[in-house]
């Protein structure tokens, strides 16, 4: 029996929800650890259901590192969401490896196993799994080159195999799995089906055509690229040139449970597969492993929930000796001193690593990335305590800390420099001079600007008392009737509204006054939502922002597909090849791409400013755009059918800061008149005359004006104090018993005494 942690990847049948856990199980893992490993391995969305994907994790416990098989099954729940989309589930299941290492078991079996337990196993979590069978290994010419070319570092792409049942290509991954030895289990990913168009960091996948940078494998044949390097060569000669049987090397390799990494440990797989064909009876032994190395950003250690301070700091340290962007790693490393024990552990691993010199020392930034790490390691309220004290001089007194931090802690651990007190004894008679005519100059100028402020205040009048509350009305250029409508009912109503011309593409609400704003749904709620927006229901995430809608203009702009005249629309939607992807704007959310994409269509998200370039050169092939941009000479809307395009849809939004007055105003003018078809003529005019007849103009009540000049600020007497301080600081500045002496001193000067 095997132990085993699972969690369950969904959406709620009808839901408007996104995809995400629905529940799992509870044991050493947790939710973090589970929505990162789903996060890892993406690879698309699969019509062919189901579909398996392998990939692996590391879990640090105590400074003991565990090693975990996964397996996802990815197949349709039988149910739909709020679109009648269907919902597919990925059941995630996690094997402890050290659960494997005396009983090996292949990836086919564990799928068997685990697809036929329910959504949601139930204690205890264990699963009866058969044994490895060596005999039911049998390699083609491609499991032999795919395997060989692993070893060359690079991901390998099964190209050729769209007809090939699943459970084939996972048996193909098995054998490819089992030509290695068992302990690259702990580093090795694979999956039976991949989008050609989703980025992925998977080791052995399948897939219409290879990624770029990836090595690619014809299923049933052999692959000539295994002679271009000299990893994969050397391991396909040990394969083809066998002293022994296939499954006598299949059962020596799985003997091989040693933790290895085909990329780091690539020298000892490639001994372990030359031996395991040599005619020796047995491999030999492996010694003790050495410490775990530092894992790579392909390969980074998922932190244990329990240990939130040493592993998760180590674990982001293994990380940075061999990340890619060194100064994101430093930056995230860094971000771990929040506390007292978090920055022990940080120092520790400072002292321990030579402060990753190794990646810092050759870059320009170098002493920036110092200084980083030094300032949250040892902040200086830390360095009244004697471990911080203890740590800061074991990294100066080693060789190996880079003079920089070597410097910046010495300063660090000094006495602060003496505070200069600034006393009238360093100024000498030139200086007071300088001091006075300064200060005169200055007093002259604020003499005159007082003046003039001063006559200001007394030529203008104070401000109305009852200003009309202002309003922000903002609406596109081809809905300026509605807001001129808006904006007049506004006005009667005592309000001052201010009209603005937005941008739909750009389109934020603000927030800070009452603001009407009119816009597609679309180009809004992406603004307000960050881009997520993607046909849902957001009027809880409106609320969180201060926004609801208060009314539908009952205007739609629906998109359309425009095909190039030269073009069948059916290369677009029937079976689609590369280069034949469809422009499509870059602001619309996850489900609505998807949505398409699940109808075989190959997008490519551009902005809507390089989308309108395009079509205007004639140099796009195919675009999804909204109905009322798309007159392009050359292009013809096509007949798409019930394929699932966007449509916008002209909504009214008000803020939180617009009362319950404004919201009736508005109401009643939506109620009065269709707004989104503006009369001919002048639209400013046309809007009054609509108000009129649902509120006809009332003369205002005439009010009584406020005094004037009661809040006039009195500059006379700010003048007359300045200028009196002034002259009393020149009076003691050149006072008859400091005038060759040391002001602030009862003493004589020394060159008086001489």
């Amino acid at each position: 029996m095997i132990g085993f942690e699972w969690a369950l990847e969904g959406k709620r049948p009808g839901s408007y929800d996104e995809y995400g856990l629905l529940n799992w199980s509870d044991g050493r893992l947790d939710y973090e650890v589970f929505e990162k490993l789903r996060d890892r391995y993406t690879t698309g969305t699969a019509v062919d259901l189901p579909q398996v994907t392998i990939g692996t994790a590391k879990v640090s416990e105590n400074g003991e590192i565990s090693h975990y098989v996964v397996l996802a099954i990815r197949e349709w729940s039988g149910h739909h969401d709020f679109a009648n989309r269907r919902i597919a589930y990925t059941r995630w299941f996690y094997v402890p490896y050290e659960q494997l290492v005396d009983r090996p078991v292949s990836y086919t079996a564990l799928y068997t196993a685990f697809a036929a337990l329910p959504l949601e196993p139930r204690p205890p979590l264990t699963v009866d799994v058969p044994p490895y069978d060596p005999e039911a290994v049998s390699p083609g010419p491609d499991a032999l080159s795919a395997a060989a070319l692993l070893l060359n570092g690079r991901p390998v792409c099964v190209v050729g195999a769209d007809a090939v049942p699943m459970i084939d290509r996972l048996r193909f991954v098995d054998t490819v799995a089992a030509l290695l030895p068992y302990g690259t289990r702990t580093r090795f990913t694979a999956a039976t089906w991949t989008s050609s168009t989703t980025e992925h960091t998977i080791k052995l996948s399948f897939a219409r055509y290879a990624p770029e940078g990836g090595q690619t494998v014809v299923w049933g044949h052999a692959a000539e690229s295994v002679r271009d390097q000299t990893a994969s060569k050397l391991c396909h000669q040990f394969y083809t040139r066998s002293d022994v049987p296939v499954a006598t090397m299949v059962a020596r390799l799985a003997r091989g449970t040693e933790p290895l990494s085909l990329e780091k440990d690539r020298p000892k797989v490639l001994k372990l597969v030359e031996l395991s064909g040599s005619a020796v009876p047995e491999i030999e032994p492996s010694p003790d492993p050495p410490p775990a190395p530092p894992a790579g950003p392909a390969d980074t250690t998922v932190a244990y929930r329990n240990g939130a301070g040493n592993p998760f700091i180590e674990a982001l340290a293994d990380a940075l000796m061999y990340a890619k962007d060194v100064r994101g790693a430093v930056e995230e490393l860094a971000r771990t001193g929040t506390t007292p024990t978090a920055r022990q552990h940080l120092q520790r691993a400072l002292l321990q690593r030579n402060c990753f010199r190794g990646v810092i020392d050759a870059r320009s930034d170098a002493s920036v990335l110092y200084r980083r790490l030094v300032d949250a390691a040892f902040p200086l309220e830390d360095m009244g305590r004697r471990s911080s004290q203890d740590m800061a001089d074991a990294l100066i007194c080693s060789d190996t800390t880079p003079e920089t931090v070597r410097r910046l802690l010495t300063s660090l651990m000094g006495e602060p420099p003496p505070e200069r007190r600034w006393t009238w004894r360093a100024l000498n008679r030139r200086a007071r001079l300088t001091v006075t005519l300064a200060g005169t100059a200055l007093l002259i100028v604020v003499s005159v600007v007082a003046v003039f402020l001063a006559l200001g205040d007394a030529g203008e009048s104070s401000p109305e008392k009852f200003a009309p509350p202002p309003v922000v009305v903002q609406a596109p250029a081809e809905q300026q009737y509605a807001a001129e409508a808006f904006a007049e009912m506004l006005r009667r109503d005592g309000y001052a509204p201010a009209i603005e011309t937005l941008d739909p593409a750009t389109v934020t609400p603000r927030a800070e006054v009452p603001t009407v704003t009119i816009a597609y749904d679309l180009d809004v709620l992406r603004a307000v939502s960050g881009g997520r927006y993607s046909g849902r229901d957001v009027r809880a995430e409106l609320q969180a922002l201060g926004l609801s809608e208060l009314a539908d203009l009952r205007v739609t702009d629906p998109d359309v597909l425009l095909v190039n005249d030269d073009i069948k629309p059916e290369r677009f939607l029937d079976h689609p090849e590369k280069g034949d992807e469809v422009l499509i704007r870059d602001t619309l959310g996850a489900e609505q791409l998807n949505a398409l994409r699940d109808r075989g269509v190959l997008l490519h998200p551009s902005s809507p400013e390089d989308i309108s370039r395009r079509l205007a050169e004639h140099s796009a092939d195919a675009a999804i755009v909204p109905e009322s941009v798309s007159a392009y000479e050359g292009y013809r809307p096509s007949a798409v059918g019930d394929l699932p395009l966007p449509q916008r849809r002209m909504v009214v939004l008000v803020n939180n800061a617009a009362g319950d007055g404004i919201k009736q105003d508005l109401l009643q003018v939506t109620r009065a008149a269709d707004l989104g078809h503006a009369p001919p003529g002048d639209l400013k005019a046309a809007a009054k005359a609509l108000i009129d007849t649902i509120a006809p103009v009332v003369e205002p009540a005439t009010l009584e004006e406020p005094a004037k000049g009661s809040n006039s600020f009195p500059y006379v007497l700010f003048f007359v104090a300045v200028a009196i301080a002034f002259v009393a600081v020149v009076l003691w500045m050149w006072g008859p018993d400091r005038i060759g002496g040391h002001p602030l001193s009862s003493k004589p000067s020394r060159r008086g005494s001489r």
